[in-house]
């Protein structure tokens, strides 16, 4: 049964011929190139070679290469993000590991600067505090009051930057092989001292401010749970 569409469809087709057909296509030569999916439902000549013969099946055919050329990149590029994502996930829940198997702040800080610059693939991994008499953070970088708000703002809890260099008031040694910084401010509870873990990369894109953070959230999370357990009930 027939609707109101096939008839104006009809209606619009009786006035077609094959000349202005032919004509339009002439001042539109662009038309297929940003439509190919007509392609797929008309019927092509026969093959054909001679001057001035059009080969449509070539040009589907060409057509269809780049297609599929297109998607096999795409395909390849999806693969390797994806495959990308799952490194960084298993380096993340390796370096929650070892931060949840410290059982005292010393450990604690010694997983953050010998144990996670291998495991996350970075150069430097720093606990920093702001509180250099914080004798209960013994071992951590203390960067002086209002350290934390200079480096990355008053309320911003990660702040990533690609093409940094590192500041050798958190590096130390390590700050001259540092070419992106990535920051998490660390909350410990309302008794404790303002800290911050600051990760080096020696890529320049290894941390980069339109990254997902959703991986580094976990990180700062578990750690911040486990601060506040080897600190005390009293935080």
């Amino acid at each position: 049964m027939s609707g109101p569409s096939d008839d104006a469809a009809k209606i619009q087709s009786d006035g077609l011929t094959a000349e202005t057909v032919s004509a339009w296509l002439r001042r539109h030569p662009e038309f297929l190139h940003e439509n190919p999916e007509v392609l797929t439902f008309l019927t092509p000549p026969e093959f054909k070679r001679g001057e001035r013969i059009l080969d449509m099946q070539h040009f589907m055919l060409e057509r269809m290469r780049d297609d599929l050329t297109s998607l096999r990149r795409h395909e390849k590029q999806l693969l390797s993000a994806v495959e990308g994502n799952a490194a960084g996930q298993s380096k993340v829940h390796q370096a929650a590991i070892a931060v949840v198997g410290a059982n005292d702040i010393q450990v604690l800080n010694n997983v953050i600067r010998a144990k996670l610059p291998a495991m996350l693939d970075i150069e430097s991994a720093v606990l920093c505090i702001e509180d250099a008499g914080a004798l209960a953070l013994a071992g951590a970088t203390a960067i002086g009051k209002g350290g934390i708000e200079n480096l990355m703002g008053a309320k911003q809890r990660i702040l990533l930057q690609g093409q940094t260099a590192g500041e050798s008031f958190v590096f130390g040694e390590d700050a001259a092989r540092v070419k992106s910084v990535a920051y998490l401010r660390l909350r410990a509870g309302k008794n404790s001292p303002d800290m911050l873990l600051a990760l080096g990369s020696g890529r320049e894109d290894g941390f980069e401010k339109d990254q997902a953070t959703d991986l580094i959230s976990f990180l700062a999370d578990v750690l911040e749970a486990r601060l506040k357990q080897c600190l005390g009930p009293k935080n």
